[in-house]
């Protein structure tokens, strides 16, 4: 895992393919998994008129996950949560500098919006139920199908025991799970080697949103990444090569009781038989070694997940001082600059996923962004550190898992705001000028790709790490939670700019190296970045098409907040 890690942090000189690869865009998979003749039904759509705001959802702390009879996911629940996440909100037309948009007016090569962010070729999340007794539906396994948002039934009977099994003895709420795969090749037609480093990225943005939406409806989700993924793995039909079980949540259900190690024990009958899919679109498929073993590498790796301790250290958290005690600090360090308090991020969640999207190329420093707008930002972005995934040894979240990444952002065109490079400290919600290369042209300099003028951006975020601490300690698992961590901050800056009316885009794209060395002497020589988050106004002379697919609901409409666009169902030309 360390060798894959070191080949993506220097994938901008050393190509990380043996071989020249170029994508064949004529011979791409499927956008998502179909399993003919299976049955299924149709899911309903429940968005709570009582749910709570964005700004509450995203920023308080994730409730603990209990099922009862007031709280927990009925069928409607999930089916909202389902399509906000990964279903298919609306159909997109815009002019952007993404050079993979043309022939989007074609309906065969349309773009179809989805509410959680994916930074690769194609989404490559599949979704599937482990639905236990007593959620209402026959018991089984279903696969979600995103495009007709329905439930596919692949198998009949309880096999939710197994899942307990696989998960080991950590106590689970119900008997429901949702199992989040990934398609390797839906990524990795695009982005060969690479492609590994990005899904796991995509999985976070994921598991963030859903526990976002829980979190809304006052329901908290706890993904786990520790787990017998052989066992899921075959209780799918998957060949872990192609596909595999990287996240499992459990469900808390409505009227459902507490089930933990104590459950019924597993089944020893031979689990009931899952329907194939389709196979594989593409005529070739490629393999890649160095993905493919790190891959496997976690798939196999029997550790314990580690606890919070561990995790700190890796992080490179200081200990707090004894109380009473001030921490030292140099006569010399620069005085943090408060920042104002954050714009409110008034929209429900559901109007944020809707309106989620990325400003290929569109960023404008015409008109900078408040300060105000910048805190809220950079507060949501720290908050979509909190993904609370196997950070604390399996046991109970009384001790919560440390943060794993920590943001800089390099301030171009903020009013209010000094201009130049900072570490935000979430604590003070202040920013601490760090020294360093001035933003411009510095940033461009870096950028590799050719979709997104950074010097336009009116800040830049950086997602920072220590990878190869954070390996050290959780094994090769710890390569999905860090990204996985890094995926749940960029989703949330999403959705803060969603409900904010301003313009976000994240990029991989960029030259680790020439990053690290820029930011070292002040982060430290062990600290990576791993991710970078424009954010801006936008220019107002792009028009854009947004048909929304979201049905009517009775009392709802077109959304009323005032950053949001008035009417999903017309066009649009974003003009303010």
């Amino acid at each position: 895992m360390t060798r894959y890690l070191d080949a993506v942090l220097r994938r901008a000189s050393v190509p990380m393919e043996a071989e020249p690869f170029e994508p064949d865009w004529q011979d791409q998979p499927r956008s998502h998994k179909i399993y003919p003749g299976a049955p299924g039904f149709p899911l309903p759509d429940e968005v709570p008129h009582s749910a709570a705001p964005l700004g509450v959802a995203l920023l308080a702390r994730p409730p603990e996950p209990r099922a009862g009879a007031g709280a927990g996911f009925t069928v409607p629940l999930l089916g909202g949560m389902l399509r906000h996440s990964y279903g298919w909100l609306s159909r997109r037309l815009q002019v952007t500098a993404d050079p993979g948009q043309g022939g989007r007016e074609a309906y065969a090569h349309a773009a179809w919006a989805r509410g959680s962010a994916a930074g690769g070729g194609l989404y490559p999340c599949e979704i599937y139920w482990v639905c236990g007794p007593g959620a209402g539906p026959l018991p089984g396994v279903y696969h979600y199908n995103q495009p007709a948002h329905a439930l596919r039934r692949l198998a009949a009977g309880d096999v939710s025991p197994r899942v307990r099994e696989a998960l080991g003895g950590v106590p689970t709420a119900g008997r429901q799970f949702l199992l989040v795969t990934v398609r390797f090749w839906q990524n990795a037609f695009k982005y060969g080697e690479f492609s590994y480093h990005c899904v796991t990225m995509d999985l976070g943005c994921l598991l963030r949103t859903w526990q976002t939406w829980a979190a809304a409806c006052g329901i908290g989700l706890r993904p786990r990444l520790w787990y017998d993924e052989p066992a899921l793995d075959r209780l799918l039909g998957l060949d872990p090569v192609t596909e595999s079980v990287l996240a499992v949540v459990p469900l808390p259900w409505r009227g459902a009781a507490e089930a933990g190690s104590d459950g019924p024990a597993p089944s020893r009958a031979p689990a009931p038989r899952v329907a194939a899919p389709l196979p594989e679109r593409s005529r070739t498929v490629l393999r890649f070694p160095a993905a493919e073993a790190a891959h496997l590498a976690a798939t196999y790796d029997t550790g314990p997940p580690p606890g919070p301790e561990a995790l700190a250290e890796a992080a490179g958290q200081e200990p707090d001082p004894p109380a009473g005690e001030q921490p030292d600090a140099s006569a010399s360090a620069p005085a943090p600059v408060p920042l104002p308090a954050p714009s409110p991020l008034g929209a429900g969640v559901a109007e944020a996923l809707a309106a989620r999207r990325s400003s290929f190329g569109r960023f404008s420093a015409h008109r900078p962004l408040s300060a105000a707008d910048l805190a809220a930002l950079l507060q949501a972005a720290a908050a979509g550190r909190q993904l609370r995934a196997d950070g604390d040894g399996g046991r109970a979240s009384s001790c919560p898992a440390p943060a794993l990444t920590r943001l800089a952002v390099f301030a171009q065109h903020v009013a209010g705001a000094p201009a130049g490079l900072h570490l935000y400290d979430s604590a003070a919600h202040a920013l601490v000028p760090l020294p360093g290369p001035a933003p411009h042209p510095f940033l461009q300099r870096s950028y590799t790709l050719n979709n997104y003028n950074l010097e336009q951006a009116a800040a830049v975020l950086v997602v920072l790490a220590r990878p190869h601490a954070v390996v050290a300690a959780a094994g090769p698992r710890g390569h999905r939670l860090l990204n996985a961590e890094a995926g749940a901050v960029a989703q949330a800056a999403y959705l803060a700019a969603a409900s904010l009316g301003t313009g976000c885009g994240a990029a991989l794209g960029f030259d680790y190296e020439a990053l690290h060395a820029a930011l070292a002497p002040a982060v430290g020589p062990d600290t990576w970045p791993l991710l970078l988050l424009m954010a801006g106004h936008e220019r107002c002379d792009r028009p854009r098409f947004d048909a929304s697919l979201a049905p009517n609901r009775p009392g709802g409409g077109p959304s009323h907040h005032p950053h949001l666009s008035p009417s999903p169902r017309t066009d649009r030309t974003g003009r303010p």
